[in-house]
């Protein structure tokens, strides 16, 4: 794996960086001013890998860090063997065979506790899904529980005044049955034939009025029968979503009791850190291991119960659409176990992180060279022997382990030691140029040698003893200057690191050779420049000479939200973004090509044009050379076509002839229109033919015909149905990054403009004619085949 982008938020000034994109040929720089926020953003990644924050990269809004980096998956790495698949959603595994890059979200809960977790789409989709499934549960659940209560006392209501009835209805059918019994006994008895004409008559209707009492009766008892049972099944769901709801209150009870007690904690242990006292301390330290024993008490309950609560909620679920209680709970313990086997977005993401690349600090001068250290405490990795972290990269770098210093022959011993002297200097007077005096160039050197009798306690133990020579001295590293012992610690350091590469490396570099002349600083980036195949290197600079003008996809520029305000956020923009960036943000690039403009003469008395923007003038002066403009025609950039009124009237100042030159689009317009009001004070001549605007091209891009875009820009074949310029734009591409890789590809081959269709040109010449047009006198123009 290695970092491609990273998202910083409430990171000491850094509040929301946005996601920012590292250059893809790993050595980014991250430039601005001092306080601009440069030193935070190397100090998030290291908290990102390290999982550790100090007070003082905490907001004063209470809020906590969160770090998120994607890294992207190379050839030989593969999900599958970094994360058990058969513990990932079945839906999800097509898409993450699939994934060319992963992303990682470190957040912190509080000072000391910190989350990570995996923060991919599909997944982040899947399990916010299952997010609101439980809480779309517990409403249905809560909403239930209510209607529950009341359904169940209208039932219990309803069933009371059926027995009632029932109780009345019972009554009436035994007072038929008894008249009934009288009227047979009459009609059996009478002798008056009236008499029992009438008693059959009434026997008659009585027996009508009891059939229709006996079925109303039995009607009722049905009715009882049916409310009981409905009264029961309310009852389980009532009983069901109480428990549920007991259970949902002791997990809330048991949240806010660990919040209590590591609230707690936390202030035990900032109270044992302030604290002076010996016998405090241990008071202190009893506390805590009392309060961690509780805390722990809690946490285990609480995932006890909050895994109880997940069970209930599937088996309330079930039992509120009606399946039985014994039903929904075997349903649901075998639901519930699957999705326990499943990993959560923390255990994939301490999964994954296992994998990522080591992020590494270079602690300028905490490891300087030592004039000596005792063999034993390397071998022993003694860390804390001074100097032992820059002895062992000579070691590492030098190739040397414990055998080599078995060898018994004394004199083959120091030959070898002589031997990889002269490798080790070669290789370092690679990187640094710097000569003492005219020609004399510094040696590094390390012999073995043995404590005599004047150390009793070492006598006849070995060291090594470090030197730097040059051929007027020998002088142990600490009697060197700053800078030297500084660009050897730091060229060791990077030189191990990358012999060491058994796993990618991120090298964080706060501030580069400060101590360094310019010329040397140049070493730096060398040193950069040769070992990025093997390490990804993020540094910060001020430093002109750190930054290379034809790679300025490698620039992230940090700013203040306000430039006068150092309480105000921090802003971060890479690449994409530099446009965004403030002139005193980009300084170093300005003085960088200020100092080249004037190693070329780029400034001359006439025939300087200004162009909107970096890019505009990287395609313009890389192929004015094909047209022999190279020497006559001197493009000027403007930081955007919003800054062409100020170059202009500082051009204006000076007495310098300009033109301006714009492609064609509303913004462009607008400022031509302003120069010709203001700087040409309406001189129609002098305007007409000094500031022309390139109609029908909306940006630079747009001069390259379609397939020649795809072929030479962007370098990939893609359906393009809209104009370059809006191609770039609506995917977000950095025009910046296509332009310096173009004009690269110009300056070591020139014949790449001769594959050029005949479209892109003829935009081309064109273009070229009507900057001819602009200049005084007239050069000949070139043909363009």
């Amino acid at each position: 794996m290695k970092i491609s982008a990273f998202h910083i938020r409430n990171y000491r000034s850094i509040i929301d960086s946005g996601k920012c994109y590292l250059s893809p040929d790993n050595i980014t720089a991250l430039i601005g001013q001092n306080e601009s926020g440069k030193t935070s953003v190397l100090e998030a990644l290291r908290s990102f890998y390290e999982s550790r924050i100090t007070d003082d990269v905490l907001r004063s809004d209470q809020t906590f860090p969160e770090i998120t980096c994607t890294f992207l998956l190379e050839e030989n790495d593969r999900l599958d063997e970094m994360i058990d698949f058969s513990r990932l959603p079945a839906e999800l595994h097509d898409a993450f065979r699939q994934k060319t890059e992963i992303t990682l979200n470190r957040k912190w809960l509080n000072s000391r506790k910190n989350v990570i977790s995996v923060a991919e789409p599909e997944l982040l989709t899947h399990f916010e899904a299952l997010e609101k499934t439980v809480i779309e549960t517990d409403q249905l659940i809560a909403r239930s529980f209510l209607e529950l209560i009341k359904q169940t006392e209208n039932s219990a209501r309803d069933l009371h005044l059926l027995e009632t009835l029932v109780d009345s209805a019972r009554k009436e059918v035994n007072t038929r049955h008894n008249r009934l019994e009288d009227l047979k006994h009459i009609i059996s008895r009478s002798k008056r034939p009236d008499e029992r004409i009438t008693a059959e008559q009434e026997l008659e209707t009585t027996q009508q009025q009891q059939s229709d009492n006996e079925t109303n009766l039995k009607e009722k008892l049905i009715q009882i029968e049916h409310g009981k049972a409905k009264l029961k099944d309310l009852a389980e769901k009532l009983n069901t979503c109480k428990l549920y709801h007991e259970i949902s209150g002791r997990v809330k009870d048991l949240v806010e009791e660990a919040k209590v007690k590591a609230g707690l904690i936390h202030d035990a242990e900032h109270q044992y850190e302030l604290c002076s006292s010996e016998k405090e301390n241990r008071l202190i330290i009893k506390r805590l291991e009392q309060l961690r024993t509780s805390y722990n008490y809690v946490q285990e309950e609480l995932r006890n119960q909050t895994a109880n609560l997940s069970l209930r909620r599937k088996i309330t679920s079930r039992v509120l659409d009606g399946k039985d209680l014994k039903e929904s709970e075997i349903e649901a313990v075998k639901e519930y176990e699957q999705e326990s086997g499943l990993a959560s977005l923390e255990e994939m993401g301490q999964k994954l992180f296992n994998h990522v690349p080591l992020f590494e600090f270079f602690e300028d001068f905490s490891s300087l060279l030592p004039n000596k250290i005792d063999l034993e405490d390397l071998l022993n990795e003694n860390t804390h022997a001074e100097g032992y972290k820059a002895a062992r990269n000579f070691l590492c770098v030098a190739g040397l382990n414990a055998d080599f210093f078995r060898e018994k022959n004394h004199r083959i011993l120091k030959q070898k030691i002589e031997n990889l002297n002269s490798e080790i200097t070669i290789d370092f007077q690679d990187y640094w140029r710097q000569n003492v005096g005219k020609n004399d160039k510094i040696r590094i050197n390390f012999e073995l040698e043995h404590y005599d009798y004047t150390q009793p306690e070492k006598s006849g133990k070995p060291y090594l003893e470090f030197w730097i020579k040059d051929k007027q001295e020998r002088l142990y590293p600490k009697q060197r200057s700053r800078g030297v012992r500084w660009f050897l610690s730091f060229y060791l350091e990077l030189k191990a690191t990358a012999k060491e590469n058994t796993r990618n490396r991120v090298m964080l570099i706060d501030e580069p050779g400060l101590s360094l002349h310019a010329r040397a600083q140049e070493d730096v980036l060398k040193v950069f420049e040769d070992l990025r195949e093997n390490l990804q290197i993020i540094y910060c600079t001020h430093s002109p000479s750190l930054i290379d003008i034809q790679k300025l996809y490698r620039i992230i520029a940090v700013q203040r939200a306000k430039d006068n305000d150092e309480k105000s956020e921090t802003v971060v923009l890479d690449a994409r973004s530099l446009h965004e960036a403030s002139t005193d943000t980009l300084s170093p690039i300005y003085s960088l090509m200020g100092t080249r403009l004037n190693d070329k003469q780029f400034i001359f008395p006439k025939n300087n044009i200004i162009v909107e923007d970096n890019v505009t003038y990287y395609y313009l002066d890389s192929l004015s050379r094909l047209y022999g403009f190279e020497d006559y025609i001197h493009f000027i950039p403007a930081s955007g076509p919003e800054n062409i009124p100020m170059l202009a009237n500082i051009l204006f100042g000076w007495k310098i002839d300009f033109g301006v030159l714009t492609m064609d689009n509303p913004v462009n317009a607008q400022v031509l229109e302003f120069l010709r009001n203001t700087t040409f004070f309406r001189n129609d001549d002098a305007a007409n033919r000094k500031i022309r605007s390139y109609q029908g091209f909306t940006g630079i891009e747009d001069l390259f015909s379609t397939i020649d875009f795809k072929r030479f820009i962007l370098q990939q074949r893609i359906g393009i149905t809209v104009r370059n310029s809006e191609f770039i734009i609506s995917n977000g591409i950095s025009r910046l990054i296509l332009a310096t890789d173009f004009c690269s590809k110009l300056q070591k081959d020139g014949t790449v403009f001769k594959e050029f269709d005949d479209e892109t040109k003829k935009n081309f010449d064109k273009l070229f004619r009507l900057i001819k047009s602009m200049a005084e006198p007239e050069p000949v123009l070139q043909p363009s085949n």
